[in-house]
């Protein structure tokens, strides 16, 4: 299959899976989301070859010191990673790919986690892929952070992927019209 209609089958096949509350389909959306984005040979740098520029608008955590921060164990910005459901209003940043990858979207004992490390943990460790059970250190933090804490009966770090995957699907739209010109539906 050519990557064109490989990427747009796999960006219908996350609007499908973002139905789900089941976690082994918001599992797979991890894998989905690694291929699009995060894969050596990604299918959205495959198929952009128009060199159509994207966006990503996402929510993020408010500005300015938190004096009980030292105190915090765990901080997650969970649906607010997507501006449209963010339970306060807030400008949300616009990032390119690069940026929307290492935006942090969670505090775990002061360290900073990333939108990138969440999908490759899902992906890599959590079953979203593979399964790994002694994870490699840079890892092991969200694996122990999903065994501690759950949001909605889902290890932390795995309901935000809905978020994420929202977010991804909007900052991609642009290049899935433009595939969907060059490569019409039969």
């Amino acid at each position: 299959m050519r990557p064109e209609p490989l990427f747009l089958e796999r960006c219908e096949q996350v609007q499908v899976l973002l139905e789900s509350n089941r976690e082994i389909e918001i599992l797979d959306l991890a894998a989905r989301l690694r291929q699009l984005l995060l894969d050596q040979h990604c299918l959205a740098g495959a198929a952009n070859t128009n060199k159509v520029k994207l966006r990503f608008e996402v929510g993020h955590f408010d500005g300015g010191p938190d004096p009980f921060e030292a105190y915090v164990t765990f901080r997650s910005l969970e649906d607010g990673v997507d501006p449209q459901t963010r339970a306060r209003p807030q400008e949300p940043l616009r990032l390119n790919l690069d940026e929307f990858m290492a935006h942090k979207v969670m505090i775990v004992s002061g360290a900073a986690i990333s939108i990138k490390e969440i999908i490759r943990h899902v992906s890599n460790v959590a079953g979203g892929v593979h399964y790994d059970p002694n994870p490699k250190q840079e890892y092991k933090l969200l694996q122990e952070v999903g065994q501690m804490f759950g949001i909605g009966g889902l290890p932390a770090g795995v309901r935000v992927l809905k978020a994420m995957a929202r977010v991804a699907l909007r900052g991609l739209q642009p290049l899935i019209d433009d595939v969907r010109k060059r490569h019409p539906a039969p």
